[in-house]
Parts: C-alpha cells; sequence; structure tokens
C-alpha cells in the first residue's frame, strides 16, 4: 500500500488524506485550515481586569432581571385580559343510597418472579438454572 508520511510525526496516512491522522500536521505543502491574506485583521482579545469583569457582571444580572420582569409583566397582563372561564354548574341529582346487603370484598394479591441463570463455556451453553417464586396473599 502507497502510504503519505507525515513530516512531523512520521505516521502512514492513506494518499487521500491532507492532514496527519495521529498528530493533525498538513501533509502537502504550507496549507491551513483557514488560510487568509497577510494583510487581513486579525481578531484580537484584551484581557479585563476585575473592576471591568465586575462591571460586565453586574450589567449581564441587571439585564437578565429587567427581561425577567418584562416577562412577568407581559404573563400578567395576557392572564388579567384573559376571558373567565366558564362557572361551573352543580347538577342536582337523587341521592345515592347505600345496598341494604353489603357483601364482603376478597383481594388476592400474587407476584409472580423468574430469575433465569445461564452458565456459558467456550460458546456453548453448559447449564440453565430457572427458579420461579410465587407469591399468594389473600
Amino acid at each position: 500500500m502507497v502510504e503519505r508520511i507525515c513530516p512531523a510525526c512520521r505516521h502512514g496516512n492513506p494518499l487521500e488524506n491532507r492532514y496527519c491522522g495521529a498528530c493533525g500536521a498538513a501533509l502537502t505543502g504550507n496549507e491551513a485550515l483557514a488560510p487568509r491574506e497577510p494583510s487581513a485583521l486579525a481578531p484580537r482579545t484584551f484581557p479585563l481586569s476585575p473592576a471591568q469583569m465586575r462591571q460586565l457582571g453586574t450589567a449581564l444580572a441587571l439585564g437578565a432581571a429587567t427581561l425577567a420582569i418584562e416577562v412577568g409583566k407581559a404573563w400578567l397582563r395576557r392572564r388579567i385580559n384573559a376571558p373567565a372561564a366558564a362557572p361551573i354548574t352543580t347538577v342536582n341529582a337523587a341521592p345515592i343510597t347505600a345496598p341494604s346487603v353489603v357483601e364482603p370484598v376478597s383481594v388476592t394479591t400474587t407476584i409472580i418472579s423468574q430469575r433465569v441463570v445461564e452458565i456459558w463455556e467456550r460458546g456453548e451453553l453448559v447449564r440453565q438454572v430457572v427458579e420461579r417464586h410465587v407469591w399468594r396473599r389473600e
């Protein structure tokens, strides 16, 4: 198999790879992931002092609180202006009478549990144990 050797780590890579699979270095020429012109401006980050970080945090907290208040006010306005729900009406029905003869109610609870243990050796089933438990309460 023909491979392309990485100049940085000497790892063998397939010919269709443009970057090394081991270290990520470019395999052909002087390629970059995102080529840019030398005259193009690059973003620069400026470190913030602790005082500036506090100011930024305070501004973000105030903005989040203002947003929460506005959302709450909008929800309340919608809630107040919503049409009232239909009133609940009562139905006059005949009173329910208990039957004169009450038969005892029997409750039976049954729990069935099953566990299967299989023992395999060299890819063959050697032994299988099936345990079944039945609990009944009346």
